[in-house]
């Protein structure tokens, strides 16, 4: 979509809201199904949230009665709450629409006091969170699962806006730093290398219940008004399919609210050390519809990321500027007391003037290149989802339709990948994806004694791919062309059964059995020599990915776990290649394939989940070992142009842990990677040397955050937060002859916020200490093995950001 277009249609939806907010509306809570036997409070709270879902705090309920319950019946969340804890000398308190927070009543009171003026949610400790990615809701604690989940509180705290931020603090998680909008994803130390080509993504991108995602980069979505995101770590192909080999991104949105109107603006400004200027500005409206029985809720974001790389060459400076603006709708509407329809559009548009890379000779934040390398990265998002209760359990349908748009250019003056005249050289390409998806999931329902879930996908994706190396100044003559058309179907059935076989224990059987089909067909031209090349191929994979998990869980808050699980991807066709290039065939003597084969990935697991210290502390620590057959990997062709290779087999073993602590007004959390990925077998005619480490992922990575609030006079609260992360030392490429490091820095992250009851004031300090560190060295496929590169971190940041609700 045009910028002009996106800019205008944003603005038009911020007015359409602004005079929706202002006509009256009539706010009713919605009405939940409930059934929960009398238990022990606690548990019976979790069944709660689990219900509803919503997120219930019990920090303050120590001195509660013991039982809870019983509740049977249709209760609005407040009703609920109230004849849950009848009786145990609690009350329940709404932080907002989706949190409510168990609190002690006085003694001496008849009734809970009235509740205060709404103020922005305190921090919540991680067990609390209700995890969806497991296509099951439940509460973090009780998840034999590696992963980790950040709530709305935790993201803004920690100023996380997108991918590269999440990565700083989740363990386990990288992100390549070419570009905003041109990176890729990896998890738990797997990695098929730095570049992005045709190859499958090795992590799945969920929005909400959509995958957004193939073989493209990250869309890099900006994370505003989020309930939470969600990382599950490890080979997610029962679940997930073709494409989850290091593990699932789950971004979930906020809801729209029936219960009440409300919304927000913010708006922000910053500055970057020895580059130029940032802004920022969000907003949010919720508008109750048709008495309580709806609901839409609307954001809208610009933000603009100041460059900091001069081009000493063209007599630029900053260079290397980005905006990013996008709007997201959703309405939700109650078709019967069983049933909702929520519909949903996400519509982001990303423009970079430039990439970031520079050589490692140069002046600090300098290069010279003789064109300006752009990227565009748009991406629209429409799906329906429909939620409801059958008499055997839960039903949840979604359809979507994806429209995934990159255009970028690289300078391919100092070394084209086909003779052509002196002078500037540019190499373009587009993108154009094209995606139907639909899957629908059945789980029983939360008081059955054998859990189970049974689900169906399919998805139908058209993706145009064009190439071609040009002139700028005249941009008619192409001196080499790809014109690739590719059509993919994929189908698959999945399901999952969790059971006790033992007191306290408990198994767990998954599977999915897929089914893929891919028709190519690539046209080839270089003009100057009269060569031309057609290739037209089709290929199908059939299979199936299992997954086995035991959990013994000794007390509500302990939990042990094993696990097992597969993980895959679909061989594919290598198409691009120059005249003086060859592609063999499989009976060839050697390569680069025409076809790389299918590869997959086994992950064994040990892990516990753990609250102590009466559940100040929450722990998570996990024991793995992957072994990967067969790694794809996207190469260079010796023309700069990309390739993907069958590289062998290889492993990785490590240690992870990730823990928060809560005492009053203190959280700290802390996290942890420590692990050894190598390929121990490569293939023949790739490399002699054995232990070749993964490329782009670091062997050890951590970080830490903290935060504390006070309550001033007048009505004010102050807080401070801290974030440090570290991230080890690692290899460019899968390239034992021209080895090249990157990595091996720490950034830092400090922030205060002063708030009331209806605004926040922050003032926050990214890479405090101004670390110069390498963070990608890898920025131009043409000059990447003759010019040693380097990607700098962003220079000291300081934003003040200005949020006023209403």
């Amino acid at each position: 979509m045009p910028h002009d277009t996106v800019r205008s249609l944003m603005c038009g939806v911020a007015v359409a809201c602004v005079a929706l907010a202002a006509q009256p509306a009539r706010a009713a809570e919605a009405v939940f199904d409930f059934h929960i036997a009398r238990k022990p409070l606690a548990i019976a709270l979790v069944d709660f949230a689990l219900q509803s879902g919503v997120s219930v705090s019990t920090g303050q309920a120590k001195g509660c009665a013991a039982l809870g319950g019983p509740l049977a019946g249709r209760y609005t969340v407040r009703a609920g709450l109230e004849r849950l804890l009848e009786g145990t000398g609690c009350g329940a308190r709404m932080i907002d629409s989706n949190a409510w927070e168990i609190v002690r009543l006085p003694p001496a009171a008849p009734a809970p006091p009235p509740a205060p003026e709404p103020k922005p949610a305190p921090p919540r400790q991680m067990s609390e969170l209700v995890v969806t990615a497991t296509r099951r809701p439940t509460r973090a604690n009780r998840l034999a699962y590696p992963v980790s989940a950040l709530g709305r509180d935790a993201l803004g705290r920690e100023g996380i806006a997108d991918a590269g931020d999440l990565a700083l603090a989740t363990p386990s998680m990288a992100v390549t730093n070419l570009g905003p909008g041109r990176d890729k994803i990896m998890l738990r130390g797997l990695s098929d290398g730095p570049l992005t080509g045709r190859t499958q993504s090795m992590v799945g991108i969920y929005l909400d219940e959509v995958r957004v995602t193939y073989n493209a980069p990250d869309p890099d979505l900006r994370l505003v008004d989020m309930a939470q995101v969600e990382v599950l770590r490890g080979p997610q192909g029962a679940l997930y399919g073709a494409g989850s080999l290091g593990g699932v991104l789950h971004l979930v949105t906020a809801e729209p609210d029936p219960s009440r109107r409300s919304g927000w603006i913010s708006v922000g400004g910053g500055a970057t050390h020895d580059g130029a200027a940032s802004s920022d500005a969000a907003g949010m409206v919720n508008l109750p519809l048709l008495g309580g029985r709806a609901a839409l809720r609307a954001v809208i974001y610009r933000d603009v990321q100041g460059g900091y790389l001069d081009d000493a060459a063209l007599g630029l400076t900053d260079v290397n500027r980005t905006r990013r603006e996008g709007l997201r709708l959703a309405a939700r509407m109650e078709l019967s007391d069983r049933w909702t329809l929520t519909a949903r559009t996400a519509n982001q548009a990303i423009n970079s003037d430039d990439t970031q890379y520079t050589p490692r000779d140069a002046p600090a934040l300098t290069r010279a290149n003789a064109l300006r390398e752009p990227h565009d990265n748009d991406f629209i998002e429409t799906s329906f989802d429909l939620k409801g209760d059958l008499d055997i359990g839960r039903l949840d349908a979604t359809v979507a339709m994806i429209r995934h748009n990159l255009a970028s250019r690289y300078d391919a003056t100092a070394a084209p990948p086909v003779p052509a005249p002196a002078g500037p050289l540019a190499f373009d390409e587009t993108d154009e994806i094209h995606t139907l998806v639909a899957e629908a999931t059945l789980t029983s329902p939360s008081t059955a004694r054998i859990r189970w879930l049974a689900g169906g996908f399919f998805s139908s994706t058209r993706q145009s791919l064009d190439q071609d190396l040009i002139a700028p100044a005249d941009p008619a003559v192409a001196y080499f062309s790809e014109t690739r058309r590719d059509r993919l179907t994929e189908a698959a059935l999945f399901g999952e059964a969790t059971a006790p076989v033992a007191p306290k224990v408990s198994l767990t059987l998954g599977g999915r059995v897929f089914y893929s089909q891919n028709h190519v067909t690539s046209d080839i031209a270089e003009p100057a020599a009269a060569w031309t090349s057609r290739f037209s191929d089709h290929l199908s994979h059939v299979g199936f990915a299992p997954k086995l998990v035991v959990a013994y869980t000794p007390s509500p808050r302990t939990l042990f776990y094993v696990q097992a699980a597969e993980g895959y991807r679909a061989a594919g066709f290598n198409t691009t290649a120059t005249m003086s290039e060859s592609l063999a065939s499989e009976s060839g003597a050697s390569g680069p394939w025409r076809r790389y084969g299918a590869d997959e990935l086994w992950s064994f697991e040990t892990g516990a989940r753990l609250e102590l210290f009466d559940d100040r502390l929450a722990l998570r620590l996990a024991a793995f070992e992957a072994r990967w057959t067969n790694i794809q990997s996207d190469q260079l062709l010796a023309s700069g142009l990309p390739y993907t290779a069958n590289l062998g087999d290889g492993r990785n073993r490590g240690l992870e842990a990730e823990g928060a602590w809560r005492d009053g007004a203190l959280e700290l959390r802390g996290e942890f990677l420590v692990n050894a990925p190598e390929l121990e077998k490569p293939a023949a005619g790739f490399s002699s040397t054995t232990d070749l480490s993964l490329a782009a992922v670091p062997e050890i990575s951590g970080g830490a955050s903290a935060h504390y609030a006070w309550a001033l006079p007048g009505g004010f609260d102050l807080a401070v937060d801290g974030r440090l992360a570290y991230v080890g030392k690692s290899w460019l490429a899968f390239d034992p002859q021209n080895p090249v490091k990157m990595g091996d820095y720490a950034t830092t992250r400090l922030a205060a916020t002063l708030s009331a009851a209806r605004w926040r004031f922050t003032l926050a300090v990214d890479n405090a200490a101004n670390a110069r560190g390498d963070t990608f060295a890898y920025g131009n496929p043409f000059i990447v093995r003759t010019t040693p590169l380097t990607t700098p971190l962003r220079p000291r940041t300081a934003m003040a950001t200005l949020r006023v609700d209403f």
